[in-house]
């Protein structure tokens, strides 16, 4: 892989790192455990209940995405990017252009 591409990717991966990490400062009031004194109906309170549970999988999900784009950096700094963690062959460049933090090739994903 050529310097402008892993550039190219560096930038990608490094403001996917920023929009995750502004996501989950932003949805930590979400993420918040429903108090039981709220005055809220029993359906309004199910409802809570089930918004902050969809908040808690999403914020887990990108978290999982934020430490994959990490790892994807740090390949980029070894000279692996770009390269399947299992078979060793060359991941496709549309792949990575759709997901940067990918570590596999299509056959081993």
């Amino acid at each position: 892989m050529n310097p402008s591409d892993l550039e190219k990717y560096r930038n990608k991966l490094t403001k996917l790192r920023s929009e995750i990490e502004d996501y989950l400062t932003k949805s930590e009031d979400s993420a918040a455990a429903v108090e039981p004194d709220k005055a809220l109906g029993r359906l309004s309170r199910m409802e809570a209940i089930q918004d902050q549970q969809m908040v808690l999988e999403l914020r887990r999900r990108k978290k999982r995405q934020l430490l994959e784009a990490g790892n994807a950096l740090s390949r980029i700094e070894q000279g692996t990017f770009g390269s399947c963690i299992f078979c060793g062959k060359s991941i496709s460049t549309d792949r990575l252009d759709a997901f940067p933090e990918v570590q596999t090739c299509v056959n081993c994903a």
